[in-house]
C-alpha cells in the first residue's frame, strides 16, 4: 500500500480509492485540494457524495451517480463519463473526465475513482454539447406545434394551387429544420461523447438485407449488388449507426443524384487491411466537381447548389458529416470520388467498416477482394 500512496501523490489527477459504502480509503494530495483544498488526511474516511458533487454529461450518466450511492453495487467494469464537479465548498463547476476501474489487486471490493481536468478544448466541446441538446429541448416543441398546424392546414381542399405550393414549402422546411438539430445535436455528442456508440460483433449479410427491404419502399430504383458477400462476414458495428449512415447517405444520394437512374449499394469485399468496403453509387448528368470541392462535400453546412425553386427545400448540409462521423465512431472510414460516364457523373460513396477481429483471424487465408481506391 506504500507503493501505492507514493504513486498516488506523483498523479496529476486527483485519484482517490472507495469502498462498498463509498468511504475514502487512500487518496492522492490532488484530491484532496479538488475536494478541500487541504490534504490527504482531510479526506480519508468520508463518504465520496460528501465531498464530491456530480453533474454527468455523458451516456454513462447512470453508472457515474452509481459511483455515489451506497444502496447501489459498486461497477464490476471501468467505465468513463464527462461531468460537471461541484466541490462542497465551492460554487463555480468543473468539467473533468471522470473514470473509475475496480482494483484487481485488492481482493475486497474496492473501485479507483479519477478526476482529469479536461482541457480548454474539450470544454469548449462539452459546453457545446450542452447548448445543442438545451436549444434542442426547447425548440422541440414550438417546431411541433407548427408542423402540427402546417399539417391541418394542408388538410384544406378549398386551398389554392398557389397557396397549397407555399404550404408544402412551409411543412418541407419545417421538416429540414427538425432534421438539422436532430442531426447537429448527434454530431456534437459525436465529437464529445465517447460512448454514444454500442459497436458490437454483428453479421453485415442480414443488417444489409433488413436496410434494403425497408428502404426499397421509399426509394425503388435503390439496388443491392453482391448481397451474398455479407452473409459470412462479421464486422465491428453499431447497427443503428450503420443504418443511420445509409439513410443519410441514400438521402443524399436521392437529393443530388437523378431519380430516373438507378441508386446501387455494392458489397465490394474485403480490401485485405481487417476492413469490408461497401459502394453506394449515384448517377447525375452534372458534370464532375474538382477534387477539392468533393472534400468539401464532407463538410458540415455544405449544401451544395441551392434547391429553393418554390417546389422543393435545401437540405441541411449535415448528411454526409453524420454520416463520416458514425462510420469514424465505429473505427471505419469513409470518403468519395466521382467517375464521368458518356452522360454524366457517377458520384460513389466508399464505406470501410471494420471487420471483427476474430473473423479477421479466422479469415486470413480467405480470398481477399482488392480495390483499386484505398
Amino acid at each position: 500500500m506504500g507503493m501505492l500512496q507514493v504513486a498516488f501523490d506523483a498523479a496529476s489527477e486527483a485519484m482517490v480509492i472507495i469502498d462498498e459504502h463509498r468511504k475514502i480509503h487512500w487518496a492522492n494530495q490532488a484530491s484532496a485540494e479538488l475536494f478541500v483544498s487541504g490534504v490527504p488526511i482531510q479526506v480519508l474516511n468520508q463518504n465520496l457524495a460528501d465531498v464530491l458533487k456530480l453533474i454527468p454529461l455523458g451516456a454513462s450518466a447512470k453508472a457515474a451517480l452509481q459511483l455515489l450511492d451506497d444502496q447501489t453495487p459498486l461497477p464490476r467494469t471501468a467505465g468513463e463519463c464527462r461531468c460537471e464537479v461541484l466541490v462542497s465548498d465551492r460554487e463555480a463547476s468543473l468539467v473533468h473526465l471522470l473514470r473509475w476501474r475496480p482494483v484487481e489487486l485488492i481482493r475486497s471490493p474496492f473501485v479507483l475513482v479519477t478526476l482529469r481536468d479536461l482541457s480548454p478544448e474539450e470544454r469548449a466541446l462539452v459546453q457545446q454539447q450542452r447548448f445543442m441538446t438545451d436549444l434542442t429541448h426547447e425548440l422541440r416543441t414550438p417546431l411541433a406545434i407548427v408542423s402540427g398546424n402546417l399539417q391541418r392546414m394542408a388538410r384544406v381542399k378549398s386551398l389554392s394551387k398557389a397557396v397549397s405550393s407555399r404550404l408544402t414549402m412551409a411543412r418541407e422546411e419545417m421538416s429540414r429544420i427538425q432534421k438539422l438539430l436532430s442531426n447537429l445535436s448527434l454530431i456534437t455528442r459525436l465529437e464529445v461523447e465517447q460512448d454514444v456508440l454500442a459497436c458490437g460483433d454483428h453479421c453485415l449479410g442480414p443488417l444489409l438485407r433488413r436496410w434494403y427491404h425497408s428502404s426499397r419502399e421509399m426509394v425503388p430504383t435503390l439496388e443491392v449488388k453482391f448481397l451474398e458477400r455479407g452473409d459470412d462476414v462479421v464486422v465491428q458495428v453499431d447497427p443503428r449507426a450503420l443504418v443511420l449512415t445509409l439513410d443519410q447517405l441514400l438521402d443524399n444520394a436521392c437529393y443530388h443524384g437523378d431519380r430516373t437512374m438507378p441508386i446501387q449499394l455494392s458489397l465490394v469485399g474485403n480490401d485485405g487491411l481487417d476492413y469490408f468496403v461497401l459502394d453506394l453509387a449515384s448517377q447525375s448528368f452534372e458534370p464532375p466537381v474538382d477534387p477539392e470541392d468533393l472534400e468539401l462535400w464532407l463538410s458540415p453546412f455544405f449544401s451544395g447548389k441551392l434547391h429553393r425553386d418554390g417546389h422543393r427545400s435545401e437540405g441541411s448540409g449535415l448528411g454526409l458529416s453524420l454520416a463520416q462521423e458514425l462510420v469514424k465512431g465505429c473505427g471505419g472510414q469513409l470518403s468519395l470520388h466521382q467517375d464521368r460516364f458518356s452522360e454524366g457523373t457517377t458520384t460513389i460513396v466508399r464505406l470501410k467498416i471494420r471487420i471483427s477481429p476474430l473473423e479477421a483471424s479466422t479469415g486470413a487465408d480467405a480470398a481477399v477482394v482488392r480495390t483499386d481506391r484505398a
